[in-house]
């Protein structure tokens, strides 16, 4: 089972998720409500030993544009 979770530019933890989409759209809706803070946020996702899977999403990597 994999984890999703968002970290900020200093790696703090901004939330933890267990489905895909859902951090995917928390994700999202940090984006929308600071576009000028994309680059600053990012999604990872870990297994179950806590090794990274994959490479990060970063906010602006989502292309949304307001």
């Amino acid at each position: 089972m994999a984890h999703f979770v968002i970290l900020d530019s200093t790696a703090n933890l901004v939330e933890s998720f267990d489905v895909e989409s859902e951090a995917r759209s928390a994700l999202e809706l940090i984006v929308r409500q600071d576009p000028d803070a994309a680059d600053e946020y990012a999604l990872l996702t870990y297994d179950d030993a806590g090794h990274p899977i994959g490479e990060a999403l970063i906010g602006s990597e989502l292309g949304i544009h307001v």
